[in-house]
């Protein structure tokens, strides 16, 4: 039986290595969506923090908490330290807690990573809190270890705040991101009822 090519005459045929290609792209799709959504929430969140509200009251109000947090922490290691505003002051060191140290755009990042991702919404809730309060308690960390830098030794305070803390607080958001993917991509087990 002869088949007729003419109804084909206006389509272009498709190769080999056309067909290749959209394979290729179809089994790639999943990252490009997550690339995209990724880069489509990180640029909301900069977007974001030109509002006037958010500049002037969101972001200042966590540099106070970060600061007022940090004074106690400190306190308990017999400081004697106070804060006020967005500084911690004590007989043997001062800081201030300008933007940048308030682990918002690790935060951002890791929330940015956990929404973009291909996974069920009841596994990225637990993940969004778990994760920002990790990062946030960190923060506190790294506020009271640069503090006693200070104290201890002065010269390498702006290399521990900017070529330490800084990339390792970027790493680290990623490195938890990675754990909560590899943990929400794997299959469930799932147990079935046997009635008899």
């Amino acid at each position: 039986m002869a088949v007729s090519r003419e109804g084909h005459k206006g389509r272009a045929p498709v190769t080999a290595s056309g067909a290749r290609r959209f394979e290729w792209f179809h089994c790639k799709r999943p990252v490009f969506q997550f690339v995209g959504l990724f880069a489509v929430l990180m640029g909301l969140f900069y977007a974001l923090t030109f509002i006037p509200l958010m500049n002037r009251k969101a972001l200042p109000g966590l540099q106070k908490a970060n600061a007022r947090v940090s004074t106690a922490i400190l306190n308990v290691f017999g400081e004697g330290a106070s804060s006020d505003s967005t500084s911690i002051s004590s007989p043997r060191y001062s800081v201030n807690i300008a933007h940048g140290c308030d682990a918002i755009e690790p935060t951002a990042l890791f929330i940015a990573a956990v929404l973009a991702f291909p996974a069920p919404l009841r596994s990225k809730v637990p993940a969004l809190f778990a994760g920002t309060l990790v990062l946030l308690l960190l923060n506190l960390v790294r506020i009271v270890s640069l503090f006693y830098t200070g104290v201890y030794w002065p010269r390498a305070f702006e290399t521990m705040h900017v070529d330490v803390w800084q990339p390792a607080f970027i790493v680290l958001s990623l490195f938890l991101w990675t754990l909560w993917a590899v943990w929400a991509s794997k299959p469930k087990s799932r147990t079935t009822d046997v009635t008899t």
